[in-house]
């Protein structure tokens, strides 16, 4: 459970002193949920300083405190990396053994994908083995499209080669063989 500052109605957990927003002694507040007290009117619609509640015994808002009350001080949060976060090195032989090995980087693909290591570079083989699949059935789909035009192309040559042979005769039909060589 938690509990909230009186001055500035900043939530805060059971074991803490001060709080972290405005420096406030929070150690005789109790937990959130037990004898808090409205102190606002039901026709003020403004907050207060500690956003309409008091604890009790606690001074009123109006009446100045003469507790300690520690000053605020911001700690920006300490970067600690993940256990299994991976270095530019080994980001750059991902990306190479992924990339320019063909069958090879494909079979790396799914032994990183869903084998141990690194979450992130689980998730890139993944993602890559995605794009990879998709690719394959564009090429393929591309592929008979292709072969479809130059099937219906190398038909309509061949009746064109046909007709020029039975009109002109073989000469004709030779001068043209001789283009396809």
């Amino acid at each position: 459970m938690a509990k909230r500052c009186t001055r500035c109605g900043n939530f805060l957990m059971d074991d803490e002193r001060f709080c972290t927003r405005c420096g406030e002694n929070v150690s005789n507040i109790p937990p959130e949920g037990s004898a808090y007290v409205n102190a606002q009117s039901a026709e003020d619609n403004s907050f207060g300083r500690n956003d309409g509640y008091v604890s009790p015994g606690a001074p009123a808002a109006n009446q100045a405190s003469n507790q300690y009350r520690q000053p605020y001080t911001y700690a920006p949060p300490v970067y600690r990396p993940a256990e299994d976060e991976m270095t530019l090195g080994k980001w750059v032989l991902t990306i190479i053994v992924t990339t320019f090995f063909g069958l090879i980087s494909l079979i790396f693909l799914f032994i990183w994908g869903f084998g141990d290591g690194p979450t992130s570079r689980k998730n890139y083989c993944k993602a890559m083995l995605i794009v990879e699949l998709i690719s394959i059935a564009l090429g393929i789909v591309l592929g008979i499209l292709f072969m479809t035009v130059i099937a219906g192309g190398m038909s309509q040559f061949a009746n064109e080669l046909r007709d020029a042979y039975a009109e002109y005769g073989q000469t004709l039909a030779n001068t043209f063989a001789s283009f396809i060589k």
